[in-house]
């Protein structure tokens, strides 16, 4: 227990200290006129450093690290592994490691940075976020999730650095990094759809919209039998993109498919959200050259709404929502960066709680729940 405080305390307030240096000095060095501080900056090139590191000496840590090691290392052993729904891209890159004889610390450290690069690179221009996002990264859900959920994670990421092409109207360009992505995971194909999000006109601002769309998300969400209804419709499409058993469990098993989650891990990204949308006019001001900033917020209410709305279902009908799960970081740090400038403590205050109590809360379980496969476990490691 005590070392996964250490581990994720300490990662938090290193990397928010190299995030808040590199800002103070692309700031000072745009105030003289020069430009912007690149992504080979040391602090950043460190921080990537540090955090593939952390990634890939890792063990027994989040509930799926058993399948993706048992699948290299079977790899390794039998040049083939039984789990036959993993896309051609994630089996062709585990397979050349796997031959290469390389230890799994390289498989898990190769994904971790896609992750962190795709994070950084979409960062390049909002320095001003690092240290919010690294404290969000370490004590929110987002690391231990990321390497739990290895390859949609990785879409996560994508999604952000993607809002560039929508913005320049690049969709055949970006159609197609979105079907490239489908050979890491089938869910890519998500993405398509989600082009046209930001690109909806919206005649009012108003805050109420927004809260009353977000209201009736919940509200449909706390009665999910309506979804059984809706999915028989269109339970082909599951097989489509490799869900199909899941799709089929959901149909036999109620127990499967209808869960009560009302927890923390539910209310507190509710919360956030409420105050994201009460500051959004202000963040927007504020941070008014960001072109991105509208679809970032479009995604974040749109994941959020989906989330409340498969809230009670199982987990795989949940996970679409986890797409813009990355947006929702930048806004929440770009909210946590507006209120700390114009000094609202109180909403920053309840911001921090909401989003920096994660990771201690899965310590907390890790300690005092066992007998379930998804008790989260303690940060472990290989090397002692």
């Amino acid at each position: 227990m005590i070392q996964s405080i250490i581990v994720y305390t300490g990662a938090a307030v290193f990397m928010a200290l190299l995030g808040w240096h590199v800002n103070r000095r692309e700031q000072r060095q745009l105030a003289a006129g020069g430009a912007e501080l690149p992504l080979y900056s040391w602090e950043i090139v460190t921080a990537v450093l540090f955090y593939i590191a952390l990634s890939s000496v890792r063990w027994l840590t989040t509930w799926d690290f058993s399948m993706y090691y048992n699948y290299y290392v079977s790899m390794q052993s039998l040049g083939d592994f039984s789990r036959e729904n993993f896309e051609p891209g994630f089996d062709f890159i585990s397979s050349m490691m796997a031959q290469a004889g390389l230890h799994y610390a390289f498989f898990f450290g190769f994904w971790a940075t896609i992750h962190i690069l795709l994070l950084a690179y979409a960062l390049r221009h909002r320095k001003v976020l690092l240290p919010w996002i690294s404290l969000c990264l370490f004590l929110g859900p987002y690391y231990i999730w990321w390497m739990s959920t290895i390859r949609q994670a990785i879409l996560e990421c994508l999604l952000v650095v993607m809002i560039e092409l929508i913005i320049r109207r690049k969709f055949w360009i970006y159609c197609a990094v979105a079907i490239a992505a489908m050979l890491i995971h089938k869910m890519a194909v998500l993405l398509i759809p989600l082009y046209f999000v930001p690109l909806i006109p919206v005649k009012t601002a108003k805050r109420w919209m927004p809260y009353a769309l977000l209201a009736a998300c919940v509200l449909l969400g706390s009665f999910p039998q309506w979804i059984k209804w809706c999915f028989d419709q269109v339970g082909q499409l599951f097989s489509l993109v490799g869900y199909g058993h899941y799709y089929r469990l959901f149909n036999t098993d109620v127990t499967y498919a209808f869960r009560d989650m009302i927890g923390p891990a539910r209310l507190f990204p509710l919360l956030t959200g409420i105050i994201i949308i009460w500051y959004y006019p202000e963040i927007k001001r504020m941070f008014a050259s960001d072109r991105g900033l509208s679809a970032l917020y479009r995604f974040s209410l749109l994941g959020l709404g989906y989330l409340n709305l498969m809230g009670n279902t199982t987990q795989y009908l949940s996970r679409p929502g986890d797409l813009p799960r990355c947006c929702f970081l930048l806004m929440i740090s770009y909210t946590m960066c507006y209120l700390w400038r114009v000094r609202k403590w109180i909403p920053l205050a309840i911001l921090c709680a909401s989003n920096f109590y994660y990771a201690y809360y899965e310590i907390y379980k890790a300690v005092t729940i066992r007998g379930s496969i998804y008790t989260p476990e303690l940060y472990q490691t290989f090397l002692f």
